[in-house]
């Protein structure tokens, strides 16, 4: 719980921090006003940082969770800058690769010990070629630990990023890791327009480098005591209209392209195509095989975005889909059913996993949903669907072949 909950509330928006909690700010509130009180729980809560909940407040916090952590609105000056780095015990090389190199070793000796206590208590046989064997768990560790290290530095930061950015395209989304303070602010500056609908908006102009960009004005964001103005920029909507159709558009476009890619990096799949093509005697070409899994993956996260998006059940996603894949599975033939179910194990590759989690729980964070959970369960259905589709017209362009075959030999023998 502890985990989660930071997680939410660095990562999270106004909106998921208040679902975190039911969906009751007051009992949001409550928690912060408990968590302010408790030094210790606030050290577990942000790493052991003594500061974190008070700075968390400042860089990130609403108005009345800076009043909860401070008393006030006004944030005081050592808290209102963002150190650099954040943590820079966070960041040692040192630290990363012993913790990641310790993870590996664990997973690795898990896996190792009963096969050892097999083969010399149950099987009572020696181990062939040891330093061989030890040589490759060596290497086994050391690589586990890279991969872990660079998919913690690399892949899951990118994801996030890109899941954090990509509701900008149909929404306007806060960039509170840029929150901004003018100061010697003037309320004389602020203009006022109206929209067509009749609404009227306050903003001001403030300058940035030889550029003049328009900043919305919120009275509660100055501090007269101070003369200092606060405000969080947002970014979007890219294409002019909230939830239009060409930003929600260009969401799924990514996230079938992220599904689709990342699949056919998988090393799991290529494998899988050699064995593939090789059992069927060619009928069944690895080509296809990585085609038609990496098409439903694709089609699969698209699902899983647009259950995040339009806050979908998933279980409206799952039963149907499950109904078909039985229904297609009754009229399949056994090899190609065994094939389709398989190639859903391909959605736990060390490369689709990473890279969509982040970026689905990125993007939840965004949309006001806790978590991004979910996109997975619905990617793995899709490979399923699309395998055993196109094992039906493959069984049914074999049996056309064989009719044909049969047909000639038949005039052939008649001549």
């Amino acid at each position: 719980n502890e985990d989660l909950l930071r997680y939410v509330l660095q990562n999270a928006s106004p909106a998921g921090q208040i679902a975190f909690f039911d969906g009751k700010p007051e009992t949001m509130a409550e928690y912060l006003e408990q968590l302010a009180k408790d030094p210790s729980l606030q050290k577990k809560i942000f790493s052991g940082d003594p500061d974190g909940f008070r700075r968390w407040a400042a860089l990130r916090g609403t108005e009345e969770q800076r009043r909860i952590a401070f008393e006030s609105v006004e944030i005081p000056k050592p808290y209102g800058v963002d150190p650099s780095p954040p943590n820079p015990k966070g960041l040692s090389v040192r630290g990363l690769l012993t913790r990641n190199l310790s993870m590996a070793l664990k997973a690795i000796g898990l896996l190792t010990l009963p096969l050892f206590l097999v083969l010399f208590l149950v099987l009572r046989e020696k181990l062939h070629q040891a330093d061989e064997v030890f040589l490759g768990l060596f290497f086994c560790i050391l690589g586990l630990g890279l991969f872990s290290m660079g998919i913690e530095l690399g892949l899951d930061k990118l994801g996030t990023q890109v899941g954090n950015r990509l509701p900008s395209s149909f929404k306007s989304i806060p960039l509170p890791e840029q929150k901004r303070t003018i100061l010697e602010f003037d309320p004389s500056l602020v203009q006022r327009s109206i929209s067509p609908d009749g609404r009227k908006h306050s903003f001001f102009y403030t300058k940035e480098g030889s550029k003049y960009v328009p900043v919305p004005y919120d009275e509660e964001g100055y501090d007269a005591a101070h003369r200092e103005y606060r405000f969080t920029p947002t970014k979007g909507p890219l294409f002019g209209q909230e939830w239009s159709v060409w930003g929600i558009g260009v969401v799924l476009v990514f996230a079938f392209v992220l599904g689709y890619g990342a699949t056919l990096a998988e090393p799991a799949l290529n494998a899988m195509g050699l064995t593939v093509e090789e059992l069927t005697a060619g009928t069944f070409r690895k080509a296809l095989l990585m085609q038609s899994v990496a098409l439903g993956v694709g089609m699969g996260v698209t699902l899983g975005v647009a259950k995040l998006i339009w806050h979908i059940p998933l279980f409206w996603l799952l039963t149907p889909s499950y109904l078909l894949l039985l229904f297609i599975t009754r009229i399949s033939s056994e090899e190609f059913v065994n094939i389709g179910w398989d190639s859903a194990g391909v959605t736990t590759g060390p490369v689709t996993v990473p890279l969509v989690l982040a970026m689905g729980l990125g993007l939840g964070s965004q949309v006001g949903v806790i978590e991004g959970f979910g996109i997975l369960a619905a990617a793995s259905v899709c490979p399923i669907l699309t395998t055993l589709a196109l094992g039906i017209l493959i069984a049914r362009r074999r049996k056309a072949i064989l009719t044909e075959s049969v047909r000639a030999n038949k005039e052939g023998s008649s001549l």
